[in-house]
């Protein structure tokens, strides 16, 4: 017996052993590398720190470089009708200010929750200093673009490989539906998905496990920033409450108490001084009359009854929300290792079945759907992208753009979205496959070590357990 097995006998612990002791316990190399599963609530990177830090300076250096070429078009290019619309909501937040805008009648309805007026307050500052107003209005969209990439491969790399997760964030940075959104197009909804993304990273990683309350709180105070521009992220709030409630009743406590942050001041002055306009034009908003798209869509080309029609417009959208919203999260009640699938799942079935549409609205799941599964998100990315760059050429008038004039989509286009339509509904199906299949298919991180049994040996790691462990295996 050497003197290390006699060290080991007398304190009961399994320490070290040397590399030729090593060998000669694991003769091969070809041996399998089990998998060993670590804390879900801890998650750790399956990758090597030097690796993780150099996917992330790839990410972030192409997500740069693409944030450059959006900005570009943004100070080249005039937009769409909404950088039209988008300047005439300024002029009359100029005129009245941030919270009385609701009850002034505009050319356009102004249909924006209460962050907009503030954001178009600034915006009108900066076009005082000599800012060009078009260029303006679409950098903030062109920012969330590179939060959202960096979110995308954070959450991911815990979950799945670093090679899938490098190839999402990359692909969301590349996304020709985030360029032509955010570089061009002149409107807010990559904010908010930012703004959500960022919520359920904070609940779901926990960068800060020192201190318990503080990813709760910021997560409650980005989740009621993204409602506070555009109500888009409500589907997303019964998992994010479930995903709080898990970490205890101060964490969700911490949640409730950093969304009324900023849900109070911004909120309560234009509910106390302008609810009634403010009820109809945003909380009531239908969308815009041309539905082409989706079940209403679908319903046209069945020569449905008017009434259906009528109803998927109007009433049934409501039910389209307490599906998208409800479904995910009782999903995740059952699951609870699918938190990333159920994210993606609700911003998915949302624009899915969603009864109004604008291009804009592509960008909702996109990033998300890269959260559920890469191949079918990529698909949903690429044909959607391609679909956006026929049309808005159209509108252009050919290349170079400058001033797209959008009309209605022609039926050859309908065609091509009706297969973006497909695609995402098959990114919808991946995410429900994830979460109802046995429990597994949506992995926690994993780490590798090189052992012959599925256990860990801590002797690999240098450290010590009692001895008495190893005669307690399963």
């Amino acid at each position: 017996m050497t003197h290390l097995d006699r060290r080991s006998k007398q304190t009961g612990h399994v320490l070290a052993r040397s590399p030729t002791d090593l060998k000669r316990k694991f003769p091969t190399q070809d041996t399998k590398l089990p998998c060993v599963p670590t804390d879900p609530g801890n998650p750790i990177s399956p990758a090597p720190p030097e690796a993780v830090r150099g996917r992330r300076v790839l990410v972030l250096s192409t997500a740069a470089v693409v944030l450059f070429l959006k900005l570009w078009v943004a100070a080249t290019t005039f937009g769409t009708n909404d950088v039209r619309s988008f300047e005439r909501f300024a002029a009359g937040v100029r005129k009245v200010g941030p919270i009385n805008i609701y009850g002034l009648h505009l050319a356009g309805l102004y249909n924006h929750p209460p962050l907009i007026g503030w954001m178009l307050l600034l915006v009108n500052h900066l076009v005082r200093l000599g800012f060009s107003f078009p260029f303006l209005i679409r950098v903030p969209a062109s920012v969330a673009d590179v939060v959202t990439t960096l979110l995308i491969f954070e959450m991911l790399r815990a979950r799945r490989s670093i090679r899938e997760a490098t190839a999402a964030a990359l692909l969301v940075a590349c996304s020709p539906v985030l360029f032509i959104i955010s570089g061009f197009h002149g409107n807010t909804d990559p904010v908010f998905v930012m703004f959500t993304l960022l919520s359920a990273y904070l609940l779901i990683n926990r960068p800060w496990p020192a201190l318990a309350w503080v990813s709760p709180a910021l997560a409650g105070v980005a989740f009621a920033l993204a409602l506070s521009v555009k109500l888009v992220p409500i589907v997303v709030l019964p998992t994010l409450l479930l995903l709080a409630a898990r970490l205890g009743r101060r964490q969700i406590a911490s949640f409730a108490v950093g969304s009324a942050v900023v849900v109070l001041p911004l909120w309560g002055p234009v509910m106390l001084r302008q609810w009634q306009p403010f009820r109809q034009d945003v909380l009531e908003y239908q969308g815009i009359s041309l539905r082409q798209w989706g079940p209403v869509e679908l319903a046209h080309l069945l020569n449905a009854p008017a009434s259906t029609i009528t109803f998927l417009a109007g009433e049934g959208r409501f039910l389209v929300v307490l599906l998208s919203a409800a479904l995910p999260a009782l999903l995740l009640y059952w699951r609870r290792d699918a938190a990333l699938p159920a994210i993606g799942l609700s911003l998915g079935l949302f624009l899915l079945l969603s009864p109004a549409f604008g291009f804009q609205y592509l960008t909702w799941p996109l990033a998300a759907c890269y959260l559920i599964d890469l191949r079918s998100a990529t698909a949903y990315n690429l044909s959607a992208g391609a679909l956006m760059a026929e049309v808005y050429n159209r509108w252009n008038g050919g290349l170079p753009w400058d001033v797209a004039n959008s009309t209605p989509i022609l039926p050859k286009e309908v065609v091509a979205a009706a297969v973006v339509w497909a695609l995402l509904l098959l990114v919808v199906i991946v995410g429900l496959r994830r979460i109802t299949r046995p429990a597994g298919a949506e992995r926690q991180p994993r780490v590798q070590h090189s052992a012959q049994s599925a256990e860990l040996d801590p002797g690999l790691l240098g450290t010590t357990r009692p001895a008495r462990d190893q005669t307690n295996r399963t």
